[in-house]
């Protein structure tokens, strides 16, 4: 009999080394049943316990989020992110700062819950998210930009900035006039190609252009380039005049202004077919390199050489869609690059401004519905909980009979599997074997 003393007394210390986590589990099992204040009461006790563990302070977070504390749900994912930075908080803190409109910090804290998450539906789920609060926040930089205007220091703005202005295409006929906006997106996408420039993003010049109320006819007036040059942070603007110069050809008139010395060179003009819409493009934007006297590499000069679609009926799509997109009507914008891909599937920009107005009807639908944050509370993926056993070692004293009647989801975190070897479980019995003199010192 004196040798199953020592075993007993094994089996009660290893047991005791997992009662620390008791408070947590029943806290945890409280949230999860609706039981919030007797959560909190052990979540508490949990803290105070082990004040190294961060996943009751998670735990707190999420019942203080569920129930629209987000101050103190702010504080208590905070505090588990300090201790140990984990997904869950990251997301939910994200979760927190969108619902304020605060963008940046939404960015960042995404941003982190990619780097924790790795490779998975959960960090494809936030990249999405991240290309629309990136656009959010550049709107939102075009507002404050126009409301410091004054605060602005036009020395401090880098000399590799540039900016693409929407090009002008008022003179055109009323079907050809997203042309303009075509050619001017076409040409931004090649000067991103070179190193030594700094290209401003489009969606912010549309919301600066928006904020300003410019007609289509002023976006090539070089009166207003040097106010729009300073709000966009932008060293140099490109403007650009298209004009019809027949029933079948179109021409493109160009300007660089420096807007903070307030000087401006024009561009060689190019003129060319329509249905050759992509020489006159390319052959303007290589006008324009000259003018601002940059030598390319080989690399450069190849990568803007190459054509993103030879077809008109392509293009003008992909115009008009970007016509769509700058009125905020997003279902016929993405209708529109959706016919720019079904004219040639091989238009890269065409799928990629799909893509994103998927993104943007999506988002909208997301704040009404609440989806993505149930799609965050889906993922999140709780830790294994640590115990002075392995889970192993746990599952086969449940199974040989030594522990029974008792919550082991709640007291261990575990739900008892078969151990290795397979077998049932569910009558609770099994074998376990030790091996080893007992009563050894």
């Amino acid at each position: 009999m004196s040798k199953y003393v020592p075993l007993i007394l094994l089996v009660v210390i290893l047991l005791s080394s997992g009662c620390s986590q008791s408070f947590y589990m029943k806290g945890q099992t409280a949230s999860r049943e609706g039981a919030y204040e007797i959560a909190l009461t052990n979540l508490y006790h949990a803290v105070e316990e082990n004040p190294e563990d961060y996943r009751p302070w998670r735990e707190i977070g999420i019942i203080y989020y569920k129930n629209d504390f987000f101050g103190k749900a702010e504080e208590a994912f905070g505090m588990s992110n300090r201790i140990k930075p984990n997904t869950p908080s990251s997301l939910y803190l994200g979760l927190i700062f969108e619902r304020g409109k605060q963008f940046e910090k939404a960015i960042k804290l995404y941003g982190s819950a990619i780097n924790l998450e790795g490779d998975s539906s959960t960090r494809d789920m936030i990249r999405d998210r991240l290309n629309v609060l990136i656009d959010k926040k550049l709107e939102q930089d075009a507002s404050l930009a126009i409301r410091n205007e004054s605060d602005i220091d036009i020395r401090s703005i880098p000399d590799n900035t540039i900016a693409v202005i929407n090009f002008d295409g008022s003179s055109l006929q009323p079907e050809m006039k997203p042309l303009a906006l075509g050619i001017a997106e076409l040409t931004a996408t090649d000067l991103t190609k070179i190193s030594q420039l700094n290209v401003v993003e489009r969606i912010k010049i549309n919301a600066i252009l928006d904020e300003l109320k410019f007609s289509q006819s002023q976006y090539a007036d070089r009166k207003f380039a040097p106010r729009v040059g300073r709000l966009l942070g932008s060293r140099r603007m490109v403007l650009g005049t298209i004009t019809s110069t027949g029933e079948k050809s179109f021409r493109i008139d160009g300007a660089l202004v420096n807007t903070v010395e307030g000087k401006t060179s024009r561009t060689k003009a190019t003129e060319g077919q329509l249905k050759k819409f992509f020489g006159v493009q390319k052959e303007f934007v290589f006008n324009l390199i000259d003018t601002l006297g940059i030598e390319l590499t080989k690399k450069e000069r190849d990568a803007i050489e190459k054509v993103p679609t030879e077809s008109f009926l392509a293009f003008m799509a992909f115009s008009h869609g970007l016509y769509y997109q700058q009125q905020g009507m997003h279902e016929k914008a993405l209708e529109s690059f959706g016919k720019a891909k079904q004219y040639d599937p091989g238009f890269g920009e065409a799928a990629g401004m799909a893509g994103k107005m998927e993104l943007n009807l999506s988002y909208a639908r997301d704040k009404d519905k609440k989806e993505f944050e149930q799609k965050i509370t889906a993922s999140v993926s709780v830790d294994g909980i640590k115990t002075g056993l392995d889970n192993i070692q746990i599952i086969n004293l449940i199974n040989s009979g030594f522990i029974r009647g008792i919550d082991t989801n709640l007291d261990f975190g575990i739900i008892p599997i078969a151990p290795p070897g397979g077998g049932s479980i569910r009558n609770g019995y099994g074998v376990i074997i030790i091996e080893g003199n007992l009563d050894a010192d």
